[in-house]
């Protein structure tokens, strides 16, 4: 019965490997360097002698369009699969969670958050069209580039059921966090009845990270496979920096407030 697992889920992974961006690093690794090309020279050079751009008909769209998409994922993800069960069956093969088309499914959904986490690095440029330097810190621009590159090594290297979890719970924060920063666009008077939930979101998304970087330790524990032990060390190390980052930001911004 392994075997048969096994060799479906290599099925999935031979699908998998006819998309585009997934076959080769190339794509990924050139679409991270233009951005950060763009953000931190192109970008800030053109930018040099002009006055910022308001954009606010642009961000308003681009949260709503983010808060739809990022629900979509969840909702194909809990519809077409099993993220609570993925969560405590860890060493579970794909096949056992979901079956041979959930894992396809499965599959096709990260493939789709891979584009939207590409799409998400449209964000830096649009700080930077509005000199929103401050906001181009090196938290938010290794969060971007990790999380491409981290998604990516998924979809390439590890058909693992625990995406499920990671779209369920990662699209959930951005779900709020759009919103947030959707209603933040009606000007100031919106902006100070919103505010107080601002430290709360951040809260919310250190709470992923650590949940993303602690549960998958299970393949450690257990030694269930090659697969789900060098699986958990990358989101392990990845996640510990995130919420590092995370961390320092949330008591620097504590501390600003004190002030």
């Amino acid at each position: 019965m392994e075997s048969i697992h096994h060799k479906s889920e290599q099925m999935a992974d031979a699908q998998v490997m006819q998309w585009p961006l997934v076959p080769s690093s190339v794509p990924v690794i050139s679409i991270s360097i233009v951005y950060l090309y763009i953000i931190y020279f192109a970008g800030p050079r053109f930018m040099k002698d002009r006055k910022p751009y308001s954009l606010k008909t642009f961000i308003q769209c681009y949260n709503i369009f983010q808060v739809i998409t990022n629900f979509l994922l969840i909702y194909n993800t809990v519809i077409f699969g099993k993220p609570f069960s993925a969560i405590w069956r860890f060493c579970d093969s794909f096949d056992e969670i979901c079956g041979r088309d959930g894992i396809e499914k499965q599959l096709e959904i990260l493939w789709w958050a891979l584009l939207l986490k590409i799409v998400d690095l449209i964000e830096t440029i649009v700080f930077v069209l509005r000199k929103k330097s401050q906001q181009v810190s090196f938290l938010h621009t290794y969060h971007h580039v990790s999380t491409v590159m981290y998604v990516w090594s998924i979809l390439r290297y590890f058909v693992h059921s625990f995406s499920m979890v990671l779209i369920m719970l990662n699209c959930s924060v951005h779900v709020i966090m759009y919103s947030y920063y959707y209603l933040s666009t009606y000007g100031s008077h919106v902006q100070q009845k919103i505010l107080p939930f601002k430290k709360w979101i951040t809260i919310l998304q250190m709470a992923q990270i650590a949940i993303l970087t602690i549960v998958p330790l299970q393949g450690l524990v257990f030694k269930c496979n090659s697969t789900t032990t060098l699986f958990p060390i990358i989101t392990f190390f990845n996640g510990v920096i995130n919420l590092s980052f995370f961390w320092n930001f949330f008591t620097s911004y504590k501390k600003l407030k004190a002030v």
